[in-house]
């Protein structure tokens, strides 16, 4: 059951103030966070493994610097490529693999194979030509990935693309057997829920998050009837969530970490929950807690706050305005106030800061070429800038947003992007402009409406004076 008590929600946000002011040293302005700040920031909602790294390999901080700027490089490359026209569905399918491995786990040897694979693609002149096709060994839609949850969420991106075009995976999509029964789908997620990190130098975190929206997205029908789900599987998802997974204090789901003393330390991550609410919007529970850590965590760290390195960030900006639509009806007048300051900024902040002349946008936090048009159209698409019907915080009106759309939209086409994350981003558009047409549309006809009745109105009223003057004459006769 949720807790509501008057009480316990003050002392815990008056703590946690306090241990922000003393544990976080403010950053000078654009300049990026110490390990020290980020870490105290990040341990306020959630927990900074960097120490249990450092367990499990002393060497950790000197060969993750390494391989960090090793993937930074490969990843401008990548970009630079993409933007010249280069179909690069492989290069992504390897170099996500790598980042994902660099950032959450200790395994070298395997970070710096998948390091040399992803240079090795690059250096060709083109990824495979078949890359985006499916497989028909497993059904997945990714060819140059190896683990199976990044296998998963390639093909979910897939399957919706294709979906919209009205095509159907030609194969059956045999990686979803391995979840198909509700013991193995609570299997699967208990052994990613809690991460031991100094243990097995490996922190479950993104794996946890990725699967859980591909699961989902898959299992409440996203993308319509597609696989044989196992009956019951979504009851099975859903008590796993409601009954294991959420913590009933913050409302919010991330994943656990076995601290040195055996405890169990839970976290609040904001895309974990972003990716849950979105896909059961009307069900999930705790709603009211779940607001009250969002507008907490607002000066934290990502995942578990709204900031990239003490800054605003589109993509971590979508997913609070998401969580901001969900929890509206239950949000206090206060609340609704600060949200709606909060969403001015962040609509500014895209559309002055991030967004360049050419109607591309700067690469912040974003992973690719795609995701960087991705992540600041859905944000705009979240807060109704394109789409009144989506205006759930405002009645403002924002007469330039198709003229945004039109120059985004060029600008993809004139890179040939042809990714999943770009062509979402034209739908987007496609979909704001069928929902503008409807408008004039419903205007045009209640406007015809008007006239029609206002011209029948008058029709009646002058046959009512005509029928009127013949008895008004008679009457006068007659006297």
């Amino acid at each position: 059951m949720c807790l509501r008590s008057r009480f316990l929600w003050p002392c815990i946000f008056l703590t946690v103030w306090l241990l922000s002011l003393e544990a976080i040293p403010a950053a000078a302005p654009g300049q990026p966070l110490t390990s020290a700040q980020r870490g105290a920031s990040r341990n306020v909602f959630g927990y900074d493994p960097t120490p249990e790294f450092i367990k499990f390999d002393p060497e950790y901080p000197q060969k993750h610097r390494k391989y960090t700027q090793q993937l930074r490089e490969l990843q401008l490359d990548l970009a630079r490529q993409t933007s010249k026209g280069r179909a690069t569905p492989c290069s992504r399918q390897i170099f996500l693999e790598a980042r994902w491995l660099v950032h959450y786990s200790a395994h070298w040897d395997r970070i710096e194979r998948r390091l040399n694979d992803l240079s090795e693609m690059l250096n060709r002149p083109a990824d495979p030509v078949d890359a985006r096709e499916q497989v028909e060994g497993d059904g997945s839609y990714d060819h140059c990935s190896e683990a199976w949850f990044l296998k998963l969420d390639s093909t979910i991106e897939e399957v919706e693309d294709r979906g919209e075009r009205g095509q159907k995976p030609k194969f059956p999509l045999k990686l979803l057997d391995r979840i198909n029964l509700p013991d193995k789908l609570k299997a699967y997620l208990d052994s990613l829920l809690i991460s031991d990190v100094r243990k097995t130098g490996i922190d479950n975190r993104f794996e946890l998050n990725i699967a859980i929206t591909s699961i989902e997205r898959f299992i409440v029908g996203h993308v319509g009837e597609v696989y044989a789900f196992s009956p019951g599987l979504k009851e099975a998802l859903f008590d796993y969530q409601d009954k294991v997974w959420q913590d009933p204090v913050t409302g919010f789901f991330g994943g656990w970490y076995r601290l040195p003393d055996g405890t169990i330390r839970k976290t609040a991550d904001l895309s974990v929950t972003f990716h849950i609410g979105s896909y059961r919007p009307d069900t999930i529970r705790c709603v009211p807690e779940m607001m009250r850590t969002l507008i907490a965590m607002k000066g934290e760290e990502y995942p578990f706050g709204w900031r990239e390195e003490g800054q605003m960030s589109n993509h971590h900006n979508y997913d609070v305005v998401r969580l901001f639509r969900i929890g509206w009806p239950q949000m206090d007048a206060t609340q609704c106030d600060l949200a709606r300051v909060e969403m001015r900024k962040m609509m500014e902040f895209c559309l002055t800061e991030t967004m360049n002349s050419d109607g591309s946008f700067k690469m912040m936090d974003e992973d690719t070429l795609g995701s960087s048009f991705l992540f600041p159209i859905s944000l705009l698409n979240e807060l109704g800038y394109f789409r009144p019907s989506l205006r759930f915080w405002t009645w403002d009106s924002f007469p330039d947003a198709m003229k945004v759309a039109d120059r985004v939209e060029a600008r993809i086409k004139a890179m040939g992007l042809t990714d999943t994350e770009s062509a979402k981003v034209l739908r987007r558009f496609d979909d704001a402009r069928r929902e503008r047409r409807a408008w004039l549309w419903a205007g045009g006809i209640l406007a015809g409406g008007l006239i029609f009745t206002g011209w029948v109105c008058l029709r009646w009223a002058r046959s009512v004076r005509l029928r009127r003057r013949p008895s008004a004459a008679a009457g006068s006769i007659g006297s």
